[in-house]
C-alpha cells in the first residue's frame, strides 16, 4: 500500500464515508472511490462491504487500520518536522574566517544572526588564507570570510562589501583633517603590516610614489594598531580592522585608498543547507554601513 492509498484508505475509515473523506482530503468524489478500488485490487480483498450506499469495513479492514493508523500518525509528525525545519532549520555551520575579520567582525555577525535565528550553532577558526582553502576544499568547513578572495574550479566566492584602507595614527603627529592624502605622510615613521593585503597596499604606495620610512614590521594588525596609537608610528589598515582595534579618534580617512573587499568563500560542488544559505541572505540583508564598522 503506498502512501496515497494509505492516505484514502485511512480517510475513508476514519470518516465513515466517501463523501467526508473527499471534503477532508479536498480532493473529488470519484477520485477517491478510484484510489480504494485500486488498493483493494491490489490487495486482492475487499476493505470495506457496500450495502445501501454505505460502507462498513470488512474485518480484513480493521487489522490493517490497526497498523496504518499508526504510520498515518508517523506521516503527520514527519510533515510537521520538515515544515519545521523549512521555516526554522537548526543545525551547525562551520565557519572560518581570516584572523582580523575574527577580532569583532565575525563574533559581531554570529551574535546578530543567532538572535534571528535560534537553534543554529557555530564551529569557528581563524586561519589564514591558503589554509582556509585548503579546509574548504576538505569538507571540513562549510563557508569562510576572507579579505581579496578568488575563485577557482573548486570554490565560489561572494562579495560582503568593499572597504577602505585607513590610517591609524597617534594625536601626537599632530596630522589635518580627518581626511588624508597620501603626501600627508611623507617621512612620518610607519609600522608595516605583513598580511593579505600588503601587495595592494606596496601597489598603491608605487602609483603614489611614496616610500615608507618603515621603523616596525609585524604581522600582527592588533600590534600595529597598538603601535600606531602608542605613536611609535603610523600604520595603514582595513578599516573592518582599524574600527575592530582602534579607537575612533586614531582612525584617519585616506583618500584614494583602493578598495578591500570582504569575500564569502564556498564550496562549488557540494550542495548548501538551508542554514548556510539563511546566512547568507541575512549577511545580503545587512546595512552596510553597520557592516563596514563591524557593528551588525
Amino acid at each position: 500500500m503506498k502512501s496515497r492509498q494509505l492516505e484514502v484508505f485511512h480517510a475513508v475509515y476514519s470518516k465513515g464515508t466517501i463523501t467526508e473523506a473527499a471534503r477532508f482530503l479536498n480532493v473529488s468524489q470519484p477520485s477517491v472511490s478510484k484510489v480504494l478500488a485500486h488498493t483493494e485490487a491490489q490487495l486482492g480483498f475487499l476493505l470495506f462491504s457496500r450495502f445501501k450506499g454505505r460502507l462498513f469495513p470488512t474485518p480484513e479492514a480493521k487489522i490493517v487500520y490497526e497498523k496504518a493508523d499508526n504510520i498515518h500518525k508517523e506521516l503527520i509528525e514527519l510533515e510537521l518536522l520538515t515544515k519545521n525545519i523549512s521555516k526554522k532549520p537548526s543545525g551547525l555551520i562551520r565557519l572560518a574566517c581570516t584572523p582580523t575579520l575574527g577580532l569583532d567582525y565575525v563574533p559581531n555577525l554570529i551574535s546578530s544572526f543567532s538572535e534571528e535565528f535560534i537553534g543554529v550553532n557555530f564551529e569557528t577558526h581563524t586561519l589564514h588564507y591558503s589554509e582556509m582553502l585548503k579546509s574548504i576544499n576538505e569538507g571540513s568547513i562549510d563557508v569562510g570570510l576572507a579579505f581579496e578572495a578568488r575563485s577557482n574550479n573548486d570554490i565560489e566566492i561572494i562579495k560582503v562589501m568593499e572597504g577602505r584602507l585607513v590610517v591609524v595614527a597617534s594625536n601626537k603627529f599632530d596630522l589635518p583633517e580627518r581626511s588624508l592624502n597620501i603626501k600627508d605622510l611623507v617621512n612620518l615613521p610607519f609600522v608595516k603590516v605583513e598580511g593579505p593585503l600588503s601587495k595592494k597596499l606596496n601597489d598603491f604606495f608605487n602609483s603614489n610614489k611614496y616610500s615608507p620610512v618603515i621603523t616596525t614590521t609585524t604581522d600582527s594588525y592588533y600590534m600595529a594598531a597598538s603601535f600606531a596609537e602608542k605613536g611609535i608610528g603610523i600604520s595603514i589598515l582595513d578599516e573592518i580592522s582599524a574600527y575592530s582595534i582602534a579607537s575612533d579618534e586614531c582612525i584617519w580617512q585616506l583618500n584614494g585608498s583602493p578598495s578591500c573587499d570582504v569575500h564569502l568563500i564556498l564550496p562549488k560542488n557540494t550542495s548548501r543547507s538551508l542554514i548556510v544559505n539563511n546566512l547568507l541572505k541575512f549577511i545580503d540583508s545587512l546595512d552596510y554601513n553597520l557592516k563596514l564598522k563591524g557593528y551588525i
